[in-house]
């Protein structure tokens, strides 16, 4: 990568306080992490970026090191798309591209919507638009049944994480990561679970998407073709007359793809103006 240096902060942003990461230089990128919001399932994708890119992951609020603010109990994809938006404000980025992917892909959704004018493009990843896709509503919900029969948190966690990769991918990306950023993720089981939960009620305003000037990219797994993820990028495709594009590998991107998978970002940021 371009430089071996992580800058890492604190920054007050929309009345909470934001954990962040910075790599690399270049054009800016923020990327918005899904379930369990910490910004180490970006590190190996990050360290790539930051060849050409300045890489901004964050740990969404409540989530790992942005503490919870006092007296939350709820959220919402507009508050966590103000997150982000006041990062990006709070670190003088000047419009950067921004990158979600899964539960930061509908909360990109919302930061189009609300802050579109501080961006300079923005690419959703396998975004879960349970309200716009019944196929993807239908195995969440079926996703949520199996959790509560779940013998504990933890168990409950692991379906889930089985739903999301795989059995056999979930179980290669857990050996990726390290002890310390399981750890993370396995503690911010209460909000993903509870207060996060209101997130997968977000309707997009497909009236204000189609206003949206930006670039706006949406992509899914090349390996999930045939299933139900790829229904929220081809929903915001049309509703933004966007461009979609199927990317190496799938809901999450295991070392060997992920060279494949960032060279194919570079090729969408760079068509970006």
């Amino acid at each position: 990568m371009a430089t071996d240096t992580v800058r890492t902060g604190t920054v007050r942003a929309n009345g909470t306080e934001l954990y962040h990461e910075i790599r690399g230089d270049g054009p800016p990128i923020v990327c918005i992490a899904g379930a369990t919001g910490d910004a180490g399932g970006f590190t190996s994708l990050a360290e790539l970026l930051a060849d050409t890119h300045t890489v901004v992951t964050y740990d969404r609020r409540g989530n790992s090191r942005s503490p919870k603010p006092d007296g939350w109990t709820t959220t919402n994809v507009e508050e966590q798309a103000d997150d982000c938006a006041a990062l990006i404000e709070a670190l003088g980025l000047e419009r950067p591209a921004v990158f979600g992917i899964s539960g930061g892909g509908l909360i990109l959704v919302g930061l189009i919507q609300r802050h579109a004018d501080t961006l300079r493009g923005a690419i959703a990843h396998e975004p879960v638009l349970l309200s716009v896709s019944p196929e993807t509503a239908t195995a969440f919900g079926e996703l949520m049944s199996s959790m509560a029969d779940a013998a504990d948190p933890l168990e409950s966690m692991m379906r889930f994480g089985r739903w999301v990769s795989g059995e056999d991918r979930f179980e290669a990306m857990n050996a990726e990561f390290d002890a310390q950023l399981l750890e993370r993720m396995f503690g911010n089981m209460d909000v993903t679970f509870r207060i996060e939960s209101g997130l997968m009620t977000f309707v997009p305003d497909a009236d204000a998407l189609a206003r949206v000037e930006i670039p706006v990219h949406a992509s899914y797994g090349e390996l999930n073709e045939g299933t139900f993820w790829p229904e929220g990028a081809r929903w915001l495709t049309e509703a933004t007359s966007g461009t979609l594009h199927a990317l190496p590998g799938a809901h999450g991107q295991l070392a060997d793809e992920l060279p494949a998978f960032v060279d194919a970002l570079q090729t969408i940021l760079a068509s970006m103006p």
